[in-house]
């Protein structure tokens, strides 16, 4: 079944009728094992950058970038999840968090839909477990108020962050950029990750004092920075792959 928005299956509107009984149960995010980079949003980034590393998409056909939180090293690929499914850092992409839930409907009118992807593993449809969207009398329970609010405020900062790109790129800032990802000392091995996008410091310095000063005002430095120093956790990311590099190699020798 093709992929929308790279992990929802079947999205469907919500509506009481329909999933009046249905309930969410917390697991692990096995849904998330084929992500290798996952869209971040820009307030997102100095939680996300101090434990990933953050690059930026290269821009789609209207023109625009994407922060994005590096998972893998290779196509297909999560290397920040255990075996068992589990997050192995302490902050989540909200891009990850809000599944099975997203919001539906047209930009330009400011009008949107509580969706749900009715093929997660996470929906008890007979509500025999786990947290109720609605109770028997079809009112939204306190959890799925909490899921509209976080999906609001969510859909508020991917403004915030389109306006923060745009200003990347008018300004010059980011640049393409490529990395060579050297398996266990194997060159045959090594893989380039190439297509994606970063801030040089070079171009940085280039910035007018009065550029600078309105990037400061408007907390675009921090993020700046926030991205420079994440890009060092590609080296960490590196380590968990020859580290399961060898730990499949152990299991095939034993």
């Amino acid at each position: 079944m093709t992929k929308q928005l790279m992990i929802y299956e079947n999205i469907q509107a919500l509506n009481k009728e329909t999933h009046r009984q249905w309930a969410i149960k917390a697991g692990s995010y096995e849904y998330a094992r084929e992500l290798a980079t996952v869209p971040l949003l820009a307030t997102e980034i100095p939680f996300a950058g101090a434990e990933h590393a953050v690059i930026f998409s290269a821009p789609n056909k209207d023109g625009e970038h994407t922060p994005l939180a590096v998972l893998g090293v290779e196509e297909n690929e999560n290397l920040m999840l255990s075996e068992d499914g589990q997050y192995q850092a302490a902050y989540v992409p909200g891009f990850i968090r809000r599944y099975p839930f997203v919001f539906a409907g047209d930009e330009e009118q400011k009008t949107w839909t509580l969706c749900v992807d009715e093929n997660s593993k996470a929906l008890i449809k007979d509500g025999s477990e786990g947290r109720r969207l609605f109770d028997d009398n079809g009112e939204q329970t306190d959890y799925l108020k909490d899921i509209m609010k976080f999906l609001q405020d969510y859909q508020t900062r991917a403004e915030v962050t389109r306006t923060f790109c745009k200003k990347l790129a008018d300004l010059g800032l980011l640049v393409p950029m490529q990395a060579t990802i050297e398996s266990q000392g194997n060159q045959a091995a090594n893989t380039n990750m190439k297509g994606f996008f970063a801030i040089k410091r070079e171009k940085l310095k280039e910035l007018t004092d009065e550029q600078a000063l309105d990037l400061f005002k408007r907390d675009g430095l921090e993020l700046i920075y926030a991205h420079l120093h994440s890009m060092s956790n590609l080296n960490r990311l590196i380590e968990r792959k020859n580290a399961r590099i060898k730990q499949q190699k152990t299991a095939a020798n034993a």
